[in-house]
């Protein structure tokens, strides 16, 4: 007896037939009684071989059947489901309907035409020595330079499974180009309009331009004020003021001047500020040497020596190149401080504090403040836009008056959105900020005098005694001296 089994793949895009060939014995219950007759004997043991061999063979409509009971209906390769039955192919998994499977497409990219610069503490110079001096901050493109190009994504086909049911493709990933500032579209490209910087600021491009001073700041120049970088390749005279969206960069040295930065600031010589200068850099701080200057920065590269200044790093401080001193003034980071020498022999006094930003917490209280009367203005804006949209769905025209504020209203809520949502990101940021470093760490590679105070936000550790090659750190709030 043959029988046939039909066996559907789990991704059903496959479908086996397999026939198996099964003998069985008919036995017969009854007692064939004796018959002495030899002739009559032969006829009925010939009769009894023949019916102990049943033989069912499996048709093309059993196939048929049975691939209908299973709902199979596409790719059916009959020829092969004949040609089985025809030879008689038993005890055989063999492939008999087949689907296709769906053809994934390309997923669509963004292609930046240009290297997002490292921050990096110097460039390598053709001896293998590093050059503090020189740091490659800016990354100039431009008019009509490519930024970015769009490639569109190619869409897959679909496929069809054994049962006729339709397969979808994976969803193609379709990119779409940032936001952009100094920027030209055309065709899938953004194209810069100016010569400048390009600069990431979360998603959004931003060609900031370079402004270039081809000598000192001075009353031939007066202050500057700029949207992009500013580059300096002579002195900044004691007074002045440069103001700039992006990096600061000083060929030579700084007075008692007053720099901010949205970007990095590097000074190639010293800063000396008399008690005045001041530098404030949202990106990192690079000089020679400080001495009675205020900074304010990310990190902090200091080549020589930190003279009688006050340094705010959000991150880190480090004076470990030439003699790397730091005596006098308060030098405040929230993670790590490290230098070669603290202090002097002087017993000067000289503040060191690590952890903790203190003005972390006024800048959360100014963002939450900011971010409640930015909802709160939208609230009132939106009961503005709903009264007046109100009025025109129950036909009435509105005078032009209304229509123009209408316009305006839409126009404010749109922009108090995205102030409302770049603010939201400043606020994320600064509440990972506000808890105390676990990194916080003060490193003294040669030696520390007596009269440093070591200050963290639960202690203070006054140096009796200089020491030398040493660590400090907070544990359960208490200031210790730890080995590496």
């Amino acid at each position: 007896m043959e029988y046939l089994e039909i066996v559907i793949a789990d991704d059903r895009l496959k479908a086996f037939l397999t026939i198996d060939k099964v003998e069985e014995d008919i036995k017969e219950n009854e007692e064939i009684d004796e018959v002495e007759d030899t002739e009559k004997s032969e006829i009925n043991k010939n009769t009894e071989d023949n019916q102990n061999l049943k033989e069912t063979e499996i048709s093309l409509e059993d196939v048929e059947k049975a691939l209908s009971e299973k709902g199979i209906s596409y790719g059916i390769d009959w020829e092969k489901i004949e040609e089985i039955i025809e030879n008689k192919v038993y005890s055989e998994k063999i492939l008999i309907a087949e689907g296709k499977p769906p053809i994934p497409g390309k997923d669509g990219k963004l292609i930046y035409h240009f290297e997002e610069k490292q921050r990096q503490a110097g460039t390598m110079r053709d001896d293998g020595t590093i050059d503090f001096h020189s740091l490659d901050l800016i990354n100039n493109v431009r008019v009509g330079e490519p930024i970015v190009t769009k490639v569109d994504p190619e869409p897959g086909k679909k496929g069809i499974n054994i049962k006729g049911d339709e397969i979808l493709p994976p969803k193609v990933e379709n990119p779409q180009l940032p936001r952009s500032k100094n920027t030209v579209k055309k065709d899938n490209s953004l194209y810069s309009a100016v010569d400048g910087q390009i600069v990431r600021e979360f998603q959004k491009i931003v060609i900031k331009e370079v402004f270039t001073v081809n000598g000192d700041v001075d009353l031939n120049t007066g202050n500057i004020d700029f949207v992009g970088s500013v580059q300096i390749n002579g002195d900044v005279k004691e007074g002045f003021k440069i103001k700039a969206e992006g990096d600061i960069e000083i060929a030579g040295k700084a007075g008692a001047c007053e720099l901010i930065s949205g970007g990095n600031i590097l000074i190639k010589k010293g800063f000396i500020g008399r008690n005045k200068g001041t530098a404030k850099a949202a990106g990192d701080f690079f000089a020679k040497f400080i001495e009675n200057v205020s900074v304010e920065a990310e990190n902090v590269r200091i080549y020589e020596a930190v003279m009688h200044s006050k340094i705010k790093a959000r991150d880190s401080i480090e004076v470990t190149e030439g003699k790397g001193l730091i005596v006098g003034g308060k030098i405040t980071a929230r993670n790590q401080i490290t230098a070669n020498l603290i202090g002097s022999s002087l017993a000067t006094k000289t503040l060191v504090e690590i952890g903790m930003m203190p003005e972390l917490k006024e800048k959360l209280k100014e963002a939450k403040d900011k971010n409640q009367k930015l909802i709160d203005d939208l609230n009132k804006i939106q009961k503005s836009v709903d009264l007046l949209e109100n009025i025109q769905k129950r036909g009435i025209k509105l005078p032009a008056d209304k229509r123009h504020l209408l316009e305006k209203l839409e126009t404010a809520s749109v922009q108090l959105t995205d102030e409302k949502r770049e603010n939201e990101a400043v606020l994320e940021k600064l509440k990972e900020e506000i808890n105390v470093s676990t990194k916080a760490l003060v490193h003294v590679k040669k030696s520390i005098f007596s009269g440093v105070q070591i200050l963290t936000a639960h202690d203070k550790k006054i140096i009796q005694n200089r020491l030398k090659g040493c660590k400090f750190k907070e544990v359960n709030k208490e200031i210790r001296q730890i080995s590496d």
